[in-house]
């Protein structure tokens, strides 16, 4: 920076000018120190339907694709345990995580604010009714945040960090109306200033965690009659607050349009899939009709799937889901565009061969360009039930059930290499320099690979 001295009468305009200057240079600095962290979870700068890491750790000159598939709970993760004196709790939150340790699944799914209208009430063993299931000092907006609680939950999360999970981070839970319940009104269509304050205060907290992905509100319609404009209002403020530029994402009721899908602060749809006793096959379609309604605008998450982890029969009785069940929705939803979390999984320390399951998806996930891909179901041939791909270049085939062959309709000429995946267990085959000719093809699977598999055919010449 430079400051000059004019021994002149127009000194006042020259300084003006010059202050300016220092201004306009002091944002263009700002601008550029505004960088993801090396590895963080980012959009993939040349196609907003997929994340990516920020790195490249195979120096193909490209960011390293990311997946994710994890727990869609537990809400109250923040909040599990006896309330000590000093706002921290006193609960597993460690356990859960160590539950995930080596299994390669990557999420936990929680809310920050679950008291004034959100689910924190109906936690039984909250001797406060939920009440103190926010980050307030007493459990009251106008007291402040207790730093407290904030430290504790910076514990947990280096702890995730470690383990490569995603803290996928909501700001409300669902039916807290901002405006009515906190006080936190819109005033001439701008966010109120005590709401801003408390979101720049929780991005500058978390915004150098790499694992992370901002959630406004869970089934964000319940906000309030304002819910569009004032989450546009958050999703704004959380976006200047964090110059990381993490993920930002909204929740939303049923329903597969998305509320805000040309609003440049917002990147993801995090779908809730209703409708008990679903189908993979229904589920696969209504991912895929998310899919084209996004035209590639946003990424897409199936958060909520009912059913997914359990099935409710009468007199509430719940029953878990079996595991193929699962996995293949997983898949599907995979299939068909979206990463995935498994809804209604609140066992305390989670299902460890589930877990399995989920890593087995994303450990395959990465190992490919899916992130240059798209559903393309006209492909399908012989026994394949899924298409992405990348026509001409790259295809991810998947069936649950192979009776026949496994195919891929329309292939052009030249040398491949399959990749054959036992998608139970993570076996893996490898076959390089494999000769195709044009037109529709069929192959069979290797030896040491069961019949629910996906196949990985990547062009090299």
């Amino acid at each position: 920076m430079f400051i000059y001295y004019y021994p002149k009468r127009n000194n006042k305009i020259k300084f003006q000018v010059l202050y300016i200057v220092i201004l306009t240079m002091t944002f263009a600095q700002k601008n550029v120190l505004a960088q993801p962290l090396r590895g963080q979870i980012i959009v993939d700068p040349n196609n907003p339907a997929w994340l990516v890491y920020n790195e490249d750790k195979d120096a193909d000159g490209k960011l390293d694709p990311f997946f994710m598939c994890g727990p869609g709970d537990p809400e109250g993760f923040l909040y599990r345990g006896k309330l000590n004196n000093d706002g921290t709790r006193n609960g597993d939150q460690i356990e859960i995580i160590d539950s995930l340790k080596g299994t390669g699944a990557n999420s936990i799914y929680f809310q920050i604010i679950r008291s004034h209208g959100g689910d924190g009430f109906k936690d039984k063993a909250d001797p406060t009714n939920g009440k103190n299931q926010n980050p307030f000092i007493n459990g009251d907006p106008k007291d402040g945040i207790n730093d407290n609680i904030l430290n504790q939950w910076k514990h947990w999360f280096d702890v995730m960090e470690q383990e490569k999970i995603v803290k996928f981070l909501f700001i409300y839970d669902d039916n807290v109306n901002v405006s009515r319940n906190l006080g936190w009104n819109l005033i001439n269509g701008e966010i109120h200033p005590k709401e801003k304050d408390f979101i720049e205060t929780i991005v500058s907290n978390f915004k150098n965690y790499k694992y992370l992905i901002w959630v406004i509100m869970e089934e964000v319609q319940e906000m309030g009659e304002d819910h569009i404009i004032h989450t546009k209002k958050i999703a704004e403020t959380i976006k200047n607050a964090d110059d990381r530029k993490h993920v930002i994402a909204v929740h939303q009721l049923t329903g597969l349009n998305f509320l805000f899908q040309n609003d440049k602060n917002i990147d993801q749809f995090a779908i809730q899939l209703g409708d008990r006793n679903r189908t993979v096959d229904s589920i696969y379609n209504s991912t895929l009709n998310a899919w084209q309604n996004s035209k590639n605008r946003y990424n897409l998450n199936v958060a909520e799937i009912y059913d997914h982890f359990a099935t409710e029969l009468f007199f509430k009785i719940r029953i878990k889901r079996s595991e193929s069940h699962i996995r293949q929705v997983n898949w599907a939803a995979a299939m068909a565009g979206a990463y995935v979390m498994i809804y209604t999984w609140n066992e305390p320390i989670l299902n460890r061969e589930i877990l399995y399951q989920c890593g087995y998806l994303r450990k395959f996930f990465e190992s490919t360009n899916f992130n240059e891909m798209a559903p393309h179901d006209e492909l399908r041939y012989g026994g394949t039930e899924y298409v992405l791909a990348q026509p001409g270049e790259s295809y991810i085939a998947y069936t649950s059930n192979l009776s026949s062959n496994i195919g891929l309709k329309s292939m052009s000429s030249g040398t491949y290499r399959f990749k054959w995946y036992d998608v139970t267990n993570g076996n893996t085959i490898i076959q390089d320099n494999v000769n195709l000719n044009a037109g529709d093809q069929t192959w069979n699977k290797p030896k040491g690979i069961g019949k629910e598999i996906a196949v990985y055919v990547k062009r090299i010449n």
